[in-house]
């Protein structure tokens, strides 16, 4: 396994089912090959989601992670643009079947590359970029080693990108008009990585969450930072939205909020108790497995997760103790 084959197993949350027949494996995929449908969730606000829920590989083509856009009055925001350059043709196709708006702005939701790769798609329209500048760091460091693991794991289907990175760092929340569209746009504090951030539509109670919010998928927690993540719940539980897009999972409500801190509130309670036990870190997972047992229903991968997950936020924990 290389390098960036095992950053990916740790950092790549969910990839998508196979969408459509696939050419031989030396092939990458064309446009056509993203079955991408917008779903409108309010006026002019659309998901593009995708059945992800393992892996990439060269049948799913690494289609990994959820995107979203806003048509306004004077363009289109779109936030998160995919894996590679070819699937960020696939949405800006699918963008044009809504409308011939231009790309204006981008929100990059992080720095890991299911979420950023497809930005060289929209280069043609100078779209204004923005990410977390922890991201955004990471994205200039990392960015051809997530283009080769991409073509690596799917076998070539995602094919060559050429990484564009966001050209606004944005580190605070801010409120901005958007062609007539209020958009805030809402840092996590690292709660899920480094340079974590999220879009709220106030206009329609839309949360365009990125992977602070994952639903019917086991969250990854250890590229961030657990006792945040729960804080940041706090203030997203508070906005009340009516509808929530998750980075990885199905469209949820406000519920998938409550659901996800309960989840994260617990692993860290238990591994606190088997702190306190005096048990090892990998002592402490039948612990959590047991505590969190009315919970591993609702989010389906959390077998292949939770020892990982209990290795990286007990040391954690165990400051926050001692």
């Amino acid at each position: 396994m290389s390098r960036w084959t095992g950053l990916l197993a740790l950092v790549v949350s969910a990839v998508a089912l196979p969408q459509a027949s696939v050419a031989g494996p030396s092939d990458a995929a064309a446009p056509e090959d993203y079955a991408m449908t917008p779903e409108a969730v309010a006026p002019g606000v659309y998901a593009v989601m995708t059945p992800a829920r393992d892996l990439p590989s060269r049948e799913n083509l690494g289609w990994n992670a959820n995107m979203a856009f806003v048509v306004t009055d004077d363009g289109v925001l779109v936030f998160d643009t995919g894996s590679s350059e070819t699937m960020g043709v696939a949405l800006r196709e699918a963008i044009a079947e809504v409308t011939d708006q231009p790309v204006r702005w981008i929100v990059n939701s992080h720095s890991h590359g299911d979420h950023w790769l497809g930005n060289h798609a929209f280069a043609d329209s100078d779209p204004e970029i923005m990410a977390g500048s922890d991201a955004l760091a990471r994205m200039e460091a990392e960015g051809d080693g997530w283009v080769e693991n991409f073509r690596e794991m799917t076998e070539g289907a995602t094919g060559d990108t050429t990484p564009l990175l966001p050209n606004v760092a944005v580190d605070e929340r801010i409120t901005r008009d958007l062609g007539g569209t209020e958009v805030v746009i809402l840092p996590s504090g690292g709660a899920h990585s480094p340079g974590d951030l999220s879009v709220w539509l106030p206009q329609t109670r839309v949360l365009l969450a990125g992977d602070v919010v994952y639903s019917d998928r086991a969250p990854s927690v250890w590229d961030g930072d657990v006792a945040q993540w729960i804080d940041l719940l706090d203030e997203l539980i508070a906005l009340e939205p009516a509808v929530v897009v998750p980075g990885h999972g199905r469209l949820e409500d406000a519920q998938a909020l409550d659901r996800l801190q309960r989840y994260l509130v617990t692993l860290w309670d238990a591994i606190e108790e088997g702190v306190e036990q005096g048990l090892a870190d990998f002592e402490t997972v039948p612990l959590v497995r047991e505590r969190m047992a009315d919970l591993i229903d609702h989010y389906p991968g959390f077998e292949d997760k939770i020892d990982r997950s209990v290795a990286t936020t007990y040391p954690a924990v165990e400051a926050a103790v001692f």
